[in-house]
Formats: structure tokens, C-alpha cells, sequence
């Protein structure tokens, strides 16, 4: 993560026109992390369009050659669905998270007709009730984009990553610009809290790049334990 990449420099004046299909166009972007204050590695995110109206996303957090040689830490996810009905609908999503040598998983399957999720985990099982508005925690991120774009914001995202729902408070901060890899840019600052309080992520969405997360802090009761900065843009299919 330390050797510098060269930086595809992103217009800002002419952004690819979306997907007919989706109202994101679809994107491959690299971040540098970094854990509390210290380079850790990097990160990757992608959009593809798929089938009609559908979509594909992927993370993966790869580990600098340092942290590598302590533990893996490797993560990686994948989510897919469609936009139906003016709503971003997750249909699977998977987590594989390599920490200290110990693999955890988590599957999860959304059957719209059905009205349930169904959890399956390295450690549990479970059947939940699905409605409008529930997603995963990589699919929220296509959703997030796309609300902002249409100022639809709303105060809470409903997310399912394990056995329990969790509700999550959702504030705008306001505008900031931000300096960046790919320059200067004009922002919104999106908070995401966690039910309990004691962890808070913040996001910066370009708004001149599709609402595009170009930095994710989070903090654990008022201290910075992982940051994201954006290194690369790229959009078009992949």
C-alpha cells in the first residue's frame, strides 16, 4: 500500500451518463486505509450492472505486507439485487472475514415474494422478517448514493448483517469541501450511529461524482479507529 500508484485523475465536469439500468454508473474505486492513524493497507469497491435492472457490488480490505505478517485480516464481500419500484433491493450477501486466523462468514438470502431473510453464519441460523427498506451493509452504500442524488435522505437505514436487524441513525452534517487524490472536492457529510452510540462512521459523498463516498471515518466512543481515503475512480462496467 505504500508504494504509490499512479492517480487516474477523474473529470469532474464529465461523469460517464448512468447505467439505463441503474442510477449509479457503475465504478471500480481504490482506497487507502488506515488504522487508527497508521497505513494498514487498502480497500476496493466496485459497482457492475448486471441482468435488467440489477446490480453487482464488491468489497475487499487487503492488508499491507506489515499487518500481513502479524495477521490476515482480509475481508471481502459481495452483494447483489435489483432497483424495483424506486427502491434498491438486495437479493444475496456475503461476508468472508480472515482476522487472526480465524474465519468468520456470513450468507444471507432475500425473498421478496417470501417477505424473509434468511442467516447463515459461522456461528447461527436464523429466518427474519423482510420489508421495504432493509438492506446490507454493501448494498447501503448503492442506496445512500441514490437518495442523496434525489434528496431523499432518510433519518434511519435498516441493516441485517447477522441474526439481529439493527437500526441505524442517519444525519447530514452539511456540506465540506474535502482535499483528496482526485483534488478538490465539494462534499456532504453523511454520520451513520449505531444503536448503542458507542460507534459512529462518517461519510464524505462528492457530489460532483455521483454522491461517490470519497472518505469513511469511523470512530469507536470518540476515537478514530479506521479511516478510508480515496486513491482511484474509475467508472464504466468491469
Amino acid at each position: 500500500m505504500k508504494l504509490m500508484h499512479s492517480i487516474a485523475l477523474v473529470s469532474l465536469l464529465a461523469i460517464p451518463t448512468v447505467h439505463a439500468d441503474l442510477p449509479i454508473t457503475p465504478f471500480q474505486a481504490r482506497y487507502d486505509l488506515y488504522g487508527s492513524g497508521l497505513p494498514v493497507g487498502e480497500a476496493l469497491m466496485s459497482l457492475d450492472a448486471t441482468a435488467s435492472s440489477g446490480y453487482a457490488m464488491r468489497f475487499e480490505v487487503h492488508p499491507n505486507q506489515w499487518v500481513a505478517l502479524l495477521a490476515s485480516h482480509r475481508i471481502q464481500e459481495q452483494a447483489s439485487g435489483e432497483i424495483r419500484d424506486g427502491q434498491v433491493r438486495p437479493l444475496r450477501y456475503a461476508r468472508q472475514a480472515d482476522t487472526g486466523g480465524e474465519t468468520q462468514t456470513v450468507q444471507l438470502r432475500f425473498d421478496w415474494l417470501a417477505a424473509q431473510i434468511e442467516v447463515r453464519s459461522t456461528a447461527e441460523q436464523a429466518t427474519l422478517p423482510l420489508s421495504p427498506g432493509v438492506t446490507d451493509p454493501l448494498s447501503l452504500n448503492l442506496a445512500v448514493m441514490w437518495d442523496l442524488q434525489r434528496g431523499q435522505l432518510p433519518e434511519q437505514y435498516t441493516l441485517v448483517d447477522s441474526a439481529e436487524p439493527r437500526v441505524y441513525r442517519i444525519r447530514n452534517e452539511g456540506e465540506e469541501t474535502l482535499k483528496t487524490a482526485l483534488g478538490s472536492l465539494r462534499t456532504v457529510r453523511v454520520s451513520q450511529t449505531r444503536p448503542d452510540g458507542n460507534r459512529t462512521t462518517t461519510f464524505w459523498f462528492a457530489t460532483e461524482l455521483q454522491y461517490f463516498p470519497v472518505q469513511i471515518v469511523r470512530r469507536k466512543k470518540d476515537r478514530e479507529d479506521l479511516r478510508l481515503e480515496i486513491r482511484t475512480l474509475e467508472h464504466g462496467s468491469h
